[in-house]
């Protein structure tokens, strides 16, 4: 339960509503080949011939290379559709539609870590260790004329006002109220509107960078993971996949910040697999495609307007995006706090936070960026 302050809180009523069905977006590739020639005289040379049946050739080539590239499209949309779990979360018509810009694309990527210890003695440290709780939390915007991508981290230890629950630990609303109200205190705390949720389980997170091979991130800062047989990540370039990769996202008592350097690597990670996705390497690799899609999508929970259909129509849209399009960033805080119950917490910043409201308002996220580096340039020059 999260903790309370006066005054009482009102009861939570979710404000999930049905969701209006969506056009589905149509990301199918389609070909005709059409003969305006005339018909050949009898007269015409052998060599017209075999000019006209070469063509005929390379255009029954075409037409069966397409053929085979729908049938591998359509593949990958079954399996994506058919394996991964679907939460039924109501996203798309409830009074907060109105907060963001037409076009524009909030998402809320969460990850669940119930297996690993750090999670276990995390949970036992608030005195919560029944309860169920979001170990990863991290908001996407997409703008409206799609050049970029911003991912922010948010802390898992931020007090924010948990709705209907009085005030807590933004990773609290899940023990308390599920998904819905997750949704809920992240949209209110952003004054913002949410499109798409999506959850994996961190062990679908180690799977997926096994079928990409690895991934290779530029670790700033050495340090160990693990108590048992514990893991060592050099300074510099390294190469992560497997369980490896997972205890290099997991890690936060090796830092004296804690989760603040631990959503950092997590973003590293991202980053990497973002890399290793958009090489050529995977996107001429069908098979290796399609076991990265057979390696998550077991682990993946997606609302259910988040189909095969629609992340087609939006990679469609992104095409053009690349990893250094990606803005990845933590959420502005401000100081460290203890609870009346002796809880140690990080309060908001709450002058960044209404600057960040405005920007996802306004659609202008690349000035909250930039606006971000400048403080950051300044207060080093100090």
């Amino acid at each position: 339960m999260a903790e309370k302050n006066s005054p009482e809180p009102q009861p939570h009523r979710p404000r999930r509503a049905a969701k209006r069905p969506a056009d589905p977006v149509a990301a199918s590739t389609s070909n005709r080949a059409t003969d305006s020639s005339e018909d050949t005289p009898k007269d015409h040379s052998r060599r017209r011939r075999l000019i006209r049946n070469g063509l005929i050739a390379v255009a029954v080539l075409l037409i069966v290379a397409v053929g085979a590239g729908l049938i591998y499209v359509n593949q990958l949309r079954t399996t994506f559709d058919e394996q991964r779990n679907v939460l039924d979360l109501g996203l798309g018509s409830d009074d907060t539609a109105g907060r963001t810009e037409d076009g524009t694309v909030n998402m809320l990527l969460l990850g669940s870590d119930s297996r690993g210890e750090d999670d276990l003695e995390y949970r036992g440290e608030i005195g919560d260790e029944a309860a169920e709780r979001s170990d990863t939390m991290m908001f996407v915007h997409i703008p409206a004329d799609r050049s970029g991508v911003y991912v922010m981290s948010i802390v898992r230890d931020l007090w924010v006002d948990v709705p209907g629950e009085g005030q807590g630990r933004v990773n609290s609303a899940l023990g308390v109220g599920g998904y819905p109200l997750v949704i809920d205190t992240v949209e209110e705390l952003l004054n913002t509107h949410i499109d798409h949720v999506a959850i994996i389980d961190f062990e679908g997170f180690s799977d997926l960078t096994r079928a990409l091979g690895g991934v290779y991130v530029e670790n700033p800062r050495p340090f160990s993971a693990g108590q048992h047989n514990p893991a060592f990540y050099p300074e510099g370039t390294i190469r992560l996949e497997g369980d490896n990769a997972l205890r290099f996202v997991r890690e936060r008592k090796a830092f004296p910040d804690g989760d603040f350097t631990r959503v950092q690597n997590q973003q590293l990670v991202i980053n990497g697999i973002v890399d290793q996705l958009l090489s050529a390497d995977t996107l001429t690799n069908p098979q290796r495609v399609m076991d990265v899609v057979n390696g998550i999508v077991p682990y993946l929970s997606v609302d259910d307007g988040l189909d095969a259909n629609t992340i087609a129509g939006y990679a469609l849209e992104m095409r053009d995006i690349r990893s250094g399009d990606i803005e990845m960033f933590t959420i502005p805080t401000g100081e460290m706090a203890t609870t009346a119950s002796g809880a140690q917490v990080i309060l908001k910043d709450e002058e960044m936070l209404e600057l960040l409201q405005r920007s996802l308002k306004n659609d202008n996220m690349e000035g909250f960026i930039e606006y971000i580096e400048l403080r950051e340039s300044q207060d080093e020059q100090q």
